[in-house]
């Protein structure tokens, strides 16, 4: 079991690969709870952690059906990333679609912004994607294969 200061602390021991996939759907389990959409990862962009590295990023692709009548789903990326001995920033960032066809949300805002905290998962809001990150993402192509 994880728990979450584990997952806040900047100065963890070094985790494998399958600690990170761990640590991934410990919090996957709890963007479930929080939201109530069944997140399944997708894919997953994990690796172990290196001795004299300076930072770790550890990712999973997540996607769920939100309503199957209105055929939307949420799909996105869940991350932990960690700047060792100064900072950990735990985010969720979630698209939706409907049909496969890309979503956009209030004015026109492209996803909706999760942070993860001492007490769990609280929502941004919608966001617009500042840096164009998911600007490409017009289908939910990304998050159609096989669950991993």
């Amino acid at each position: 079991m994880v728990d979450r200061a584990s997952i806040l602390d900047v100065n963890p021991p070094q985790r494998t690969e399958a600690e990170w996939r761990g640590v991934l759907e410990h919090l996957v389990s709890e963007l479930i709870e929080t939201t109530g959409v069944g997140f399944q990862a997708t894919s997953w962009y994990t690796e172990s952690d290196r001795e004299g590295h300076e930072s770790s990023s550890n990712c999973v692709n997540v996607r769920g059906t939100v309503s199957d009548v209105l055929r939307l789903a949420a799909c996105g990326v869940v991350c932990v990333s960690v700047n060792f001995g100064e900072s950990v920033g735990v985010s969720a960032d979630l698209l939706l679609f409907s049909d496969g066809a890309r979503v956009l949300g209030p004015d026109g805002k492209e996803m909706v912004s999760m942070l993860y905290d001492g007490r769990g998962w609280r929502s941004q809001g919608w966001r617009r994607d500042g840096n164009g990150e998911w600007e490409s993402h017009t289908t939910d192509a990304r998050w159609r294969g096989a669950s991993a």
